[in-house]
């Protein structure tokens, strides 16, 4: 869609804008001066503020001691339409103040890309940062409609240009208060409305079954490890004052944090009688074997960054462009995998449950294993507490700590029951399968709306 090389604009616009760029009207963001719909400023059907701007530095101005137990909303919490929570925001919110979102509210980030997402009754009504803009009390049902259209490249280009910062581009609250924006009719508003409102606490259920879930299986492996003699085990001790080790607990490295996870990993086996790692997985080993010079034209690659932290993956984009092949394993993913990230200082889990459609290869940053039973259920475990101290106890290299993909089979594991673990793994497994379901609605609505917003801007196909 490509912007027009010169346009006629009203003049009733060109006093709402009191701007005469030809930047403004003749690039990206001319698309949302189209249009013969009635274009009202956000700042009318919506009230917008900044986020709370606090200090968590004791003994400065903007300090307020709240902040030590309160979670807070900030940019990397947005998505597009929605939340994306981590496990501690869930948490019971702990103030009542304007800057907390509320139903109905849309939330900005300032600094590009530009994500806008909604705030239902399901979101924990936590408070936002200042480098967010809330815009509250929107005259329903047009709040969605807002953020759709903050969500659109257009929009973005809007807002960045009119603030004219050329080092750093942010949205100013002003701007975006001022920002006229044409609006459907009511019903349309309103079937937009209760999609994505629907869908979007859908979203908010699911991923909070998820949380329970995991929240399940680190409070079971926990107590496995709390029945370990602490004190024996040298779990919270420091090496800085010097301790002692067993000659059984040296092995090949001497680096002291290597010595220690030895100790502690030979007392979870002798007194627990946690698993190794290696005595789980199948014997159908993927392969390790690289591409080499066998790289497709085009082709999607698994990075780290495709890894979230619901044990799920993105679909990384086609590309052209191959990571090094010698990177690469050849063997495409398959389902029934668990992935684990060598990265120790970024731990990442995935369980891949369905073969995804299109050949999706990964990288090396990625351990792949394959279990010889009830896959999920240890994806789980390995996403804990206990197993991720096990992974950094076990790192190499001062900048980026990796690990030795040979050492990821000598994790200790607690001895689930097989019953329980099948209830995990189901659990797990209804998760996969209704974020599917979620992700193809969810284009449904997108298609949809995307339709009406070309309709009202009056854009081409």
């Amino acid at each position: 869609m490509n912007a027009p090389l010169h346009s006629r604009i009203p003049p009733k616009i060109l006093y709402q804008e009191d701007c005469w760029s030809a930047d403004l009207y003749c690039k990206a963001a001319a698309q949302i001066f189209r249009g013969t719909f009635s274009r009202v400023a956000i700042g009318e059907i919506g009230n917008c503020l900044e986020g709370w701007r606090v200090s968590t530095q004791s003994g400065t101005d903007a300090y307020d001691r709240r902040i030590e137990k309160t979670r807070i909303y900030r940019q990397a919490n947005l998505d597009c339409m929605k939340f994306r929570l981590d496990a501690e925001d869930w948490e019971k919110p702990t103030i009542e103040e304007e800057w907390c979102v509320q139903p109905g509210d849309v939330v900005l980030n300032k600094i590009p890309p530009l994500r806008a997402a909604v705030a239902t009754y399901r979101l924990p009504r936590h408070p936002v940062d200042a480098n967010c803009i809330l815009i509250k009390a929107v005259k329903p049902p047009f709040g969605v409609w807002v953020a759709f259209c903050l969500n659109q490249k257009p929009y973005e280009a809007y807002l960045l240009h009119r603030q004219s910062a050329a080092i750093l581009p942010r949205v100013s609250l002003k701007v975006l208060s001022n920002l006229h924006i044409p609006l459907p009719s009511v019903a349309e508003a309103s079937l937009l409305h209760g999609q994505v409102w629907e869908w979007n606490d859908n979203i908010l259920e699911n991923n909070e079954s998820l949380r329970r879930l995991i929240a399940d299986v680190e409070a079971y492996v926990a107590n496995e490890q709390q029945q370990l003699d602490e004190s024996e085990a040298g779990f919270n001790q420091s090496l800085s004052t010097g301790q002692f080790f067993p000659a059984e607990s040296i092995n090949d490295s001497l680096v002291p944090t290597h010595v220690k996870l030895s100790h502690q990993m030979r007392l979870l086996k002798d007194q627990l009688g946690w698993l190794s790692l290696e005595n789980l997985l199948s014997e159908d080993e993927i392969s390790r074997s690289r591409l080499y010079g066998d790289v497709p034209e085009q082709g999607r690659y698994l990075r780290l960054s495709d890894i979230g932290t619901d044990l799920s993956f993105s679909q990384p984009e086609e590309i052209e462009t191959a990571p090094a092949p010698w990177r690469i394993f050849r063997q495409p993913l398959t389902s029934g995998e668990v992935l684990l990230s060598i990265l120790v200082t970024s731990p990442r889990v995935a369980f891949i449950d369905q073969a995804p459609t299109d050949k999706i290869y990964v990288t090396d940053h990625l351990e792949r294993l394959r279990f010889r039973e009830t896959s999920g259920a240890w994806a789980l475990v390995l996403n804990t507490t206990a197993i991720r101290t096990q992974l950094q106890g076990m790192a190499m290299g001062t900048v980026q700590q990796f690990t030795h993909p040979g050492n990821i089979p000598k994790l200790k594991v607690p001895d689930v029951p097989l019953a329980l673990r099948q209830h995990w793994e189901k659990l797990l497994l209804l998760h996969h399968q209704r974020q599917r379901e979620l992700d193809e609605e969810w284009q449904n609505i997108w298609n949809s709306a995307q339709t009406l917003f070309n309709k009202v801007h009056q854009i081409s196909s």
